[in-house]
Order: C-alpha cells, then sequence, then structure tokens
C-alpha cells in the first residue's frame, strides 16, 4: 500500500504530487529518450531545507562517492519575479561523473570527455533543462499558470554559493533514481505554492 502525505489540512500534500510528476517526467525521459529502464521504483524523501546565507545549500557529499555534476533551475511566477530573484521554487540534478557519460551518449548528445570539466557541465545541465521543461509543462496541464524558467547552471560537486528558493519553504524532496542496481540520478525539488490558472 502506497501511503500518500497529507498536509495539516488533511489535504493531499501538493508538494508530493508536484514531486511524484517530476518522478514521472525523469522515468518517462530516461525510458522514452534513452531506452533506460530503472531498477526500482524512485525512491521520494521529505527533508528540511538546509539554508546557507539565505538560499539552499546544495552539497554532493551524501550523493555519490566520485565527483558529481549538478545542475539547478529556478522557477518564477513571472518574468518580472525572475528579475527580482523571487523564485517560486528550485530543481537540482547531480549526476555522478562516471555515469554522466553514460547517460549523454545514451540520450543521442555529442559524447562528453571526463576530464573536460566544461562539456561536463554543459551535458548535466542541458539534461536539467530537459527535466525541467517537461517538469512545467506537466505543471501547466495539471492547472498551474504557465511558470518562468531561468537558465540552468552548472557546478562540480556543491554550489558555493547556494541556490534561490522560496523563503516561505521550509521542506523539500530528494528524489533517487536506482539504474542497473545503483543510485545514479538523484533531484531534489523544492516549490512555494503556485497559481492557479484563471
Amino acid at each position: 500500500m502506497v501511503h500518500i502525505p497529507l498536509d495539516d489540512n488533511d489535504q493531499l500534500d501538493e508538494r508530493y504530487i508536484q514531486a511524484l510528476m517530476l518522478s514521472r517526467v525523469i522515468k518517462r525521459i530516461l525510458k522514452n529518450r534513452a531506452d533506460i529502464e530503472l531498477s526500482s521504483n524512485p525512491v521520494f524523501i521529505e527533508k528540511p531545507i538546509a539554508e546557507f546565507m539565505n538560499r539552499l545549500k546544495v552539497d554532493s557529499i551524501d550523493k555519490f562517492n566520485e565527483t558529481t555534476y549538478i545542475s539547478s533551475i529556478n522557477f518564477y511566477k513571472d518574468r518580472a519575479s525572475l528579475d527580482k530573484h523571487e523564485a517560486l521554487g528550485a530543481l537540482i540534478i547531480y549526476v555522478g561523473a562516471s555515469y554522466l557519460v553514460e547517460l549523454v551518449k545514451k540520450l543521442d548528445y555529442p559524447e562528453v570527455d571526463e576530464d573536460d570539466p566544461e562539456a561536463m557541465l554543459d551535458a548535466i545541465g542541458t539534461f536539467c533543462n530537459l527535466i525541467a521543461g517537461n517538469f512545467k509543462a506537466g505543471l501547466t496541464q495539471l492547472g498551474y499558470i504557465e511558470l518562468v524558467m531561468s537558465h540552468f547552471s552548472g557546478y562540480e560537486n556543491k554550489v558555493l554559493l547556494g541556490v534561490d528558493f522560496s523563503p516561505n519553504e521550509s521542506r523539500m524532496y530528494e528524489i533517487e533514481f536506482e539504474i542497473r542496481g545503483e543510485k545514479r540520478i538523484v533531484a531534489e525539488f523544492s516549490m512555494a505554492s503556485i497559481p492557479l490558472e484563471t
């Protein structure tokens, strides 16, 4: 039996539903674009947001035991909110270096060399952008307003200055994806309340 989290008013937890949709977006991209099957269902972990100077702390130390490439994208209510850095949400994708090389090849992107950090950063950013665009479209289909996305940013191992997020949020979801019996991709997701389309 699957436990569906409820909020304080015994309603379905909106963030969990969004995180579930995000996991399905990633699963579908892996299957349809790269013919990659997950070994098991994604693992969802709800956790408190760790802040660093009023930004979301992002570090791969507990994700993979190797060099890890990270990409982040923010979501905004509109262009004015983007210009003022008033984020509604944040998506962070982590992939270990060795698997990123394989993933890029399966996605039919230009091959990358693990010893070329700039190419690896571009690869993880492109993958994150693909996920974020599909996720944003899914949110619109659920009846939310069409959000504005930032450009992706790429990092190696940690984000020194952190990532923008909504100060109204205190918790986030981490989703782990296992491929061939090993954790290969991790997504982190935080989102404030999104206005509905009127």
